[in-house]
């Protein structure tokens, strides 16, 4: 949290500094509770100070997938959530966590005093969504289930940290998240511990071998 760029401009050294030209409002939510019921329905961004977010899509014939995994500083909501395409996009948390709200209006228009701040948080907004958006399309668009594990492994952990890490999510969520089959992920996985490039347990990965070769 020291080094997240979106928290520092909400701490900034002047008390009230995020109500005052952000008019933002934090709220607190525990594990498994929903912060958005359709995202297509609300008028504010929504910013991660503490925790993960799932945004999960279902679509007409029951199908789930995972969106976006949004983590310490990354936002979702108004503005960030295409208006066509998906059926029912709800917003979930996966930890107990605090999410900061502003109107996605106010955000655009900006403070009376157009602080720097206010500009710089528009851009970690923007660009984080941008930058995780296009990870998972690069993550998608992998062809076979091992290439898609490894690179999520890359974008969900450090891939140079060669200890056990935890996922951020479930390894059934991580099927969602991949678009794929759970049994033959697992089958995957299996075969990546048997070849010593990674060693599993559960959702905690150790990373064996360098996988951004790959």
């Amino acid at each position: 949290m020291a080094n997240n760029p979106i928290e520092k401009l909400f701490s900034a050294d002047r008390p009230g500094y995020d109500v005052i030209c952000h008019e933002s409002h934090n709220h607190y939510f525990t594990r498994g509770e929903t912060i958005f019921i359709n995202l297509r329905d609300t008028s504010e961004t929504a910013i991660v100070i503490k925790g993960t977010v799932l945004i999960v899509n279902i679509s007409s014939d029951g199908q789930k997938s995972i969106l976006d995994i949004c983590r310490s500083g990354d936002a979702f909501g108004c503005g960030l959530f295409p208006y066509k395409g998906f059926d029912a996009c709800c917003a979930v948390t996966k930890t107990d966590s605090e999410i900061s709200f502003i109107n996605y209006e106010k955000l655009l228009l900006g403070c009376e005093g157009t602080c720097s701040g206010h500009s710089r948080l528009i851009d970690n907004i923007l660009g984080g969504a941008a930058r995780r958006y296009v990870m998972h399309i690069e993550i998608l668009s992998r062809r076979t289930i091992r290439e898609k594990l490894l690179n999520a492994f890359c974008f969900l952990l450090d891939p140079h940290v060669h200890k056990e890490q935890k996922l951020p999510i479930s390894l059934s969520e991580l099927a969602d998240f991949l678009c794929c089959d759970r049994s033959a992920m697992m089958r995957e996985l299996k075969h990546l511990n048997e070849d010593r490039i990674i060693a599993s347990r559960g959702s905690r990965i150790t990373l064996i071998m360098d996988i951004t070769q790959f």
